[in-house]
């Protein structure tokens, strides 16, 4: 396996562990929010798939969002010979 498919692996590993924990802190929001009274056990359960779906869709999100960063930035580097402008700051008094 090449270094570049392992970075691919450890960029959507960490974008669905993030996604995933984004989820779990909105659901306990959630459940914060909601009186016990209002809610069956069902709803909760229900509220939770939902929570961790929209957790693992948004880490798919932040994972194709930087393999596209990383794509275009190959089209945006800056040639490395080129020397640095000369600054042309005012004289000092």
């Amino acid at each position: 396996m090449s270094s570049r498919m392992v970075g691919v692996v450890l960029l959507l590993a960490g974008s669905e562990v993030l996604g995933l924990a984004l989820g779990e802190w909105y659901f306990g929001l959630f459940l914060k929010t909601v009186p016990p009274l209002a809610m069956s056990g069902f709803n909760s359960a229900a509220a939770h798939v939902a929570y961790l779906t929209y957790g693992a869709l948004s880490g798919l999100a932040v994972f194709l969002w930087a393999l596209l960063a990383v794509f275009l930035g190959r089209f945006f580097k800056g040639s490395a010979d080129k020397p640095a402008a000369a600054s042309k700051a005012a004289p000092a008094l």
